[in-house]
Parts: structure tokens; C-alpha cells; sequence
């Protein structure tokens, strides 16, 4: 995949995981916040990072298409799910 390619796919995947704040939104107030939360509090290439890596539900495809070994992008994925769940607790508290 070409990096045109993934920047066209992660632009139509994050539109599922966008944050609406509105009151007639029917998600569950939990999915809400985490959407928040990526949103908001997570840098641009971690945002693109998580979202994809939700989407495809694979470390090792999704490190072919970054490139890289899915043990590198693993570690990424930890610290990012870290980042989030720390945040969740801070908001929740």
C-alpha cells in the first residue's frame, strides 16, 4: 500500500472513530469518552496508529503496510493503549 493509499484509508476509517459530543448520539457514554480521548489527547501518529491497528485488528498486516516489524509497532500499540487507559482513569475519577 502506498503512503497515498493508507492516508486515503486511515481519512474513511477515522470518520467511525471521530468524537461526536452530541446529546442525540446513540454510542454508549464509555465509547464516547475513549473516543474522546483519541481525539483529543492522543499526538496525530498515534491517533493514526491505534485507529488503524482498530481497524485491521492485526499487528502483523499492519506493520507491512507502515513497514516495519510487528514487534516495533507493537511496542508503539502498548504505549498507546496505556496513554488511553491512563486518560479513561483520569477522566472517569
Amino acid at each position: 500500500m502506498t503512503p497515498k493509499e493508507l492516508a486515503t484509508h486511515f481519512r474513511d476509517v477515522a470518520k467511525d472513530y471521530r468524537y461526536d459530543p452530541s446529546i442525540f448520539c446513540n454510542e454508549p457514554e464509555k465509547v464516547r469518552l475513549v473516543k474522546k480521548i483519541i481525539d483529543e489527547r492522543l499526538e496525530d501518529w498515534e491517533r493514526v496508529v491505534i485507529i488503524l491497528y482498530a481497524d485491521c485488528g492485526s499487528l502483523r498486516k499492519l506493520a507491512e503496510r507502515f513497514g516495519m516489524s510487528h514487534t516495533t509497532l507493537a511496542g508503539f500499540v502498548r504505549e498507546i493503549k496505556a496513554k488511553i487507559l491512563d486518560e479513561y482513569d483520569k477522566m472517569t475519577k
